[in-house]
């Protein structure tokens, strides 16, 4: 079985809650960009940085109720250039925001075990690209 989305760099799935337009630079410039690894402030809006180069950890995560025990492990990516988001908005730049969806695209698959000759392993892959 193949499961198959579109996302962007999680999401960059790590975008929050949607706003309808576009934020103004005004608006964009009276708020503190975060680095990632960095605290955010506490409940109020801000601009995550990724810079490039950076480890950026990704949990993978396997568990449920018909799994006799869970698996899990971090794996570590680095981005090749700098990424700012805000909300559904991401920028290389820090300056020129466009939808995320503009700007990284990404697929993600998931196999079960077998599913090909009946004992090749499982797997789950995540790409991420610019467009």
């Amino acid at each position: 079985m193949i499961l198959r989305s579109m996302g962007a760099l999680a999401a960059l799935a790590l975008a929050g809650c949607a706003s309808f337009g576009q934020p103004g630079a005004e608006e964009l410039a009276r708020l503190p960009v975060v680095r990632f690894g960095e605290q955010a402030p506490t409940g109020q809006p801000h601009i995550l940085h990724y810079p490039a180069g950076a480890p950026l950890p990704v949990e993978a995560r396997i568990h449920g109720s018909l799994l006799e025990a869970e698996a899990r492990s971090t794996l570590h990516v680095r981005l090749k250039q700098d990424v700012y988001t805000y909300k559904q908005w991401a920028s290389l730049d820090g300056k020129t925001w466009r939808r995320h969806d503009e700007i990284v695209t990404g697929q993600f698959e998931i196999r079960m075990p077998g599913d090909q000759d009946g004992h090749n392993p499982g797997s789950m892959r995540a790409e991420f690209n610019l467009k």
